[in-house]
């Protein structure tokens, strides 16, 4: 939907959150309740984890930059946050990155009749021109690969 939009405030939250030693997991505009505007919000981390201090410094500085470049021309909110212990993966790195990680999937529409999968991420492929994703799901105890595209939502499962 605002896709544009979303690489043109990573690549402004690339410059800003390595000053923080952090890097950008991604950022997701999120639909508001009761005219209130959309929620962009903004996941970044550490290989440590990050603290809130640094959260708290990467939003007041991402907010005043937003203000003045004046790039998002509808009412907003924005979120700083951790990805947290559910992952979300946002982008085909993330999956790359998981690689042997338990993760639930949700997907843009059925496949077989399935919204949602669980399982062990167990390949990437097509990193270029058609991304997919191979997972040994849990459900039907047999590996299935979905196009990166067709993936609504994608979690790390540490439980």
């Amino acid at each position: 939907m605002h896709e544009n939009l979303i690489r043109d405030i990573e690549k402004i939250i690339e410059d800003i959150v390595p000053y923080y030693g952090c890097y950008l997991v991604g950022a997701v505009f999120f639909p508001a309740r009761k005219n209130t505007g959309a929620i962009l919000r903004v996941y970044v981390d550490t290989d440590g984890g990050v603290d809130i201090s640094a959260l708290s410094e990467i939003s007041k500085e991402l907010s005043m930059i937003l203000d003045v470049k004046d790039i998002i021309k509808f009412k907003y909110t924005l979120e700083v946050s951790s990805p947290g212990i559910n992952r979300v993966l946002l982008k085909f790195n993330d999956y790359k990155k998981f690689i042997g990680k338990r993760v639930k999937i949700a997907l843009k529409n059925k496949i077989e009749g399935r919204i949602n999968l669980i399982g062990e991420i167990t390949d990437t492929s097509g990193e270029d021109e058609n991304p997919g994703v191979t997972i040994f799901d849990e459900i039907e105890n047999k590996p299935r690969t979905v196009g990166f595209y067709d993936i609504k939502k994608g979690n790390l499962l540490v439980v």
